[in-house]
């Protein structure tokens, strides 16, 4: 029997990387019948003779969407115009690998662009007072690159954001012989193409990038409770509520609101996080301590 690590996963044949070398196996039966899913980031024990998957190792992480397993950070990809900084999706996508407790970052490329520099000290004033870090570069220029590329070294990381903000881009400004297809964005459909298809480990600095498929839309699947425990520098606060299952909008002896109140958390923030629990659903009925 031989491990390895699952680097690509297509119509059934998954990728595995064993000592340097790649190897190509199916799943065995009794996964199947167990239930047991593979995915891109799984270490496995796999049978060299008929290259079939016996077993896949315990995780430290999973994240359901893009579907990839073990990875130590997500770097969150946006871009400063076509398509538009949000700020509603940049928290939603931080709420999501908090969800999942997974360290996230924001890089924002385009940093090329006219008369951004106002905005990029914005963004990352906003995004420093909930503890994420925000990098900003340009693919074509280089500028900023550098720094962003000191993220990887000895991490498996994964890139997600909408398509055509720049991820295929920038995995190729980070090393060009990735060749990644890089899509073009449609003004038209305020929109990018979709041209990673499929998700896949790439190697770099005693570690791994995944590229994934990009996204239009991202259902965060969070009930109202999550919400407010998971919306990024509301953890701790939570734990600080006088209600245990606080929302942190008209309840009283709320932390959030008292830091809110103290300019310890953005409004912006806020007013995104109050936008994203307008969204969401209850999940149970709420008591006081």
């Amino acid at each position: 029997m031989r491990e390895g690590l699952v680097i690509k996963a297509k119509y059934g044949v998954f990728t595995i990387l064993d000592d340097g070398k790649e190897v190509s196996c199916k799943k065995r039966g009794s996964l199947s019948k167990d239930k047991k899913n593979i995915f891109v980031g799984d270490q496995v024990i796999y049978d060299e003779n008929d290259l079939m998957i016996n077993d896949i190792k315990e995780r430290k992480t999973l994240l359901p969407r893009p579907s990839i397993a073990n990875i130590d950070q997500i770097l969150i990809i946006f871009s400063l115009v076509e398509p538009e900084f949000s700020y509603y999706l940049a928290f939603k996508y931080a709420t999501y690998a908090n969800k999942y407790g997974i360290e996230c970052k924001i890089i924002l490329t385009k940093k090329d662009k006219d008369n951004l520099e106002d905005k990029i000290k914005e963004i990352k004033e906003v995004f420093n007072k909930v503890g994420i870090e925000v990098y900003a570069l340009s693919n074509k220029t280089k500028d900023g690159l550098d720094e962003v590329k000191t993220l990887f070294k000895n991490k498996i990381s994964t890139l997600i954001g909408q398509s055509g903000v720049g991820k295929s881009s920038l995995l190729n400004a980070i090393d060009p012989s990735y060749q990644r297809s890089e899509g073009e964005y449609s003004v038209a459909l305020n929109r990018g193409k979709h041209e990673t298809k499929e998700t896949i480990l790439l190697p770099y600095q005693e570690g791994y990038i995944a590229d994934t498929p990009g996204f239009s839309s991202l259902d965060l699947d969070l009930y109202k409770e999550d919400l407010a425990k998971f919306f990024p520098g509301f953890n701790k606060r939570s734990e600080e509520c006088y209600f245990a299952d606080c929302l942190h909008i008209s309840e009283h002896k709320c932390k959030v609101k008292e830091d809110l109140e103290k300019g310890e958390i953005p409004d912006i923030a806020y007013q995104t996080y109050l936008k994203l629990s307008n969204d969401a659903i209850m999940y149970i009925r709420r008591y006081q301590r």
